[in-house]
Formats: C-alpha cells, structure tokens, sequence
C-alpha cells in the first residue's frame, strides 16, 4: 500500500487566507480611524427639517411638503452621495456671517434634526446638524460643502466634481436665478 503523500503548502491557498485577511484589516483600521462602519457606503440620503436659500441678499425658507423641497433636497443628496475629497478648507465665522448677510451670495443651508453623517474615509462630518453650500461667492468656486454642529464650525470641507445638480434644482423650481 502506498504511503499518502504528505501536504504540502501551496502559493494558492496561502493567498486565498492572505488577500481577505488584509481586505478585512484594511476596512476595519478606516472605521476604527473615523468612527465609521459605513465610510464605505457613498450613499447620502438623509432629509432636512428645513431648507434656507440665500439668493443675492434675499432669503427663501423651503419646507417640507413644498414641491420645491423634494427637488432641492434629492439633488442636494446626489451631490453628497457623489465623489468626495476632504480638505482643509474650513468656514470662517467671518465667511458664515457674510452668507448671512450679503446681498452678493447664494448659499443652500439645510437643517438636520437630529444630526447626521456624511460616510466617507476620513474622520470629518460625522456629526453634523447644518449643511452650508455655497453656490455664488466665496469659495463656490471649488464646489465646497461645510458643516456645522450647534454654533461650532465642523473642521475642513467636503468638495465634489460638481453643484450642477443642485443649479439645476434651484433654477427649474423657480427660487433662484444662477449666473
């Protein structure tokens, strides 16, 4: 009878136990690094309590149940669930009180009750309860969103390929007349 032959390792399975061990590490060390399970998961489709436009020195408040605030807020959730990078750029309280106050500006600011999250894999806006998206004016150029808890300005700033969304939105409802 012949003697089994005895097992030997083999590139293949050492790779079949390897590439998902490191998979599973490299998922956990983001969500362990930003508090997030889902920083994966692009997906942002949250619902304001309120909308406020801020069109050249005038100020329209949207609210639920407006047909203009489904079209506004489903275009608003696009953008964010759309390709993201973070950076440094931050809301100055400064540039916060101009979108305020200037009749220069056109600024989306959307109310979250309780706050929310926007996923991605970096540690910023995990808890925010008001989104700031400038459109015309300062930084608008860069296609930022901001974020802000309370009175505190969230750190850094979200930018995305574009606000045509958004634009769009704004202009097909009637609220805004873009350049």
């Amino acid at each position: 009878m012949a003697e089994p032959k005895p097992h030997s390792p083999s590139l293949l399975q050492m790779l079949g136990i390897t590439l998902p061990l490191i998979a599973v590490m490299y998922v956990l060390i983001i969500a362990f690094n930003t508090g997030d399970m889902l920083w994966f998961y692009p997906v942002f489709d949250e619902i304001p309590v309120g909308i406020t436009l801020r069109c050249n020195g005038e100020t329209t408040e949207i609210r639920p149940g407006n047909p203009a605030f489904a079209a506004v807020n489903n275009a608003v959730n696009e953008v964010i669930s759309s390709s993201k990078r973070w950076d440094d750029l931050s809301l100055s309280d400064a540039t916060w009180e101009e979108y305020q106050t200037s009749d220069n500006v056109v600024v989306l600011i959307l109310a979250y009750d309780p706050p929310v999250r926007i996923h991605s894999s970096y540690k910023f806006m995990k808890r925010i309860d008001t989104i700031v998206i400038p459109l015309v004016g300062r930084h608008a150029q860069y296609n930022t969103l901001f974020g802000r808890m309370g009175d505190y300005i969230a750190a850094g700033s979200f930018h995305f390929k574009t606000m045509a969304p958004i634009e769009e939105a704004l202009q097909a409802q009637g609220l805004c007349p873009l350049p």
